[in-house]
């Protein structure tokens, strides 16, 4: 009963207030963020324009964000939920390897695909302001893609090949937003860029593996019945 009745109290009433307004307040200035950036593009992108537009002080924006730099990670973790950036571990959950590798193009082209323009102006801002460029997110997408690189090793029962590095690298660059855009020309729909991903890629990994699991040393090949 006691608890209910401090849950309950003004004060923390005032602090679950107070609470809920600074998360209006980020959600006010990442969607400013995201219109003047769509709208007016990178060389108007600064802090004082993302304040006018949410209608905030300047000092309210380094209070949410801590600075520039903040602000950008920031709508680049919002523009990854809003692309499904949370199907992701399916990739990983998923028992066979090359399935977890379709996912992850399929989850990959549909975060290019839904904020592309976003993106387009995202990339050329950290061109135009150095210090906002980020190598840790493709850092991530590499690792990603380095697990089910050794997974599918382990699950075809063969050694680690000696160029796993590069060919880590190579699906890193197969499943970027440059690739993306390149292959999404002529009429091409995400899901066939997709498709056409995830060919290559298999197409790249047959060289490396066989489609079926090496048999166990010593196993001659199966009997007919």
């Amino acid at each position: 009963m006691l608890d209910r009745l401090q849950a309950l109290s003004p004060r923390s009433y005032r602090s679950d207030v107070r609470v809920l307004g600074a998360s209006e307040t980020r959600r006010r200035i990442l969607e400013a963020a995201r219109t003047l950036l769509s709208t007016d593009g990178p060389v108007s992108f600064t802090i004082d324009a993302v304040a006018e537009q949410a209608g905030v002080a300047r000092m309210t924006v380094y209070n949410r964000f801590g600075s520039k730099v903040g602000l950008v990670d920031a709508m680049s973790d919002d523009l990854a939920l809003r692309g499904g950036i949370q199907r992701l571990p399916e990739a990983f959950r998923t028992p066979d390897a090359l399935a977890g590798l379709e996912i992850l193009v399929s989850v990959f082209v549909g975060l290019w695909e839904s904020e592309r323009l976003l993106i387009r102006r995202l990339r050329a801002l950290t061109t135009l302001d150095p210090e906002l460029a980020r190598e840790d997110r493709n850092q991530r997408r590499r690792q990603a893609l380095m697990v089910l690189l050794q997974r599918l090793a382990q699950q075809r029962g063969d050694a680690l090949p000696e160029d796993l590095d590069d060919l880590a690298d190579l699906l890193l660059v197969l499943t970027s937003f440059d690739a993306y855009e390149s292959l999404s020309t002529r009429g091409r729909s995400a899901a066939a860029v997709a498709a056409l991903l995830t060919e290559m890629i298999n197409e790249i990994l047959a060289g490396r593996w066989s489609t079926e699991p090496s048999s166990p040393a010593g196993a001659g090949p199966a009997k007919a019945t």
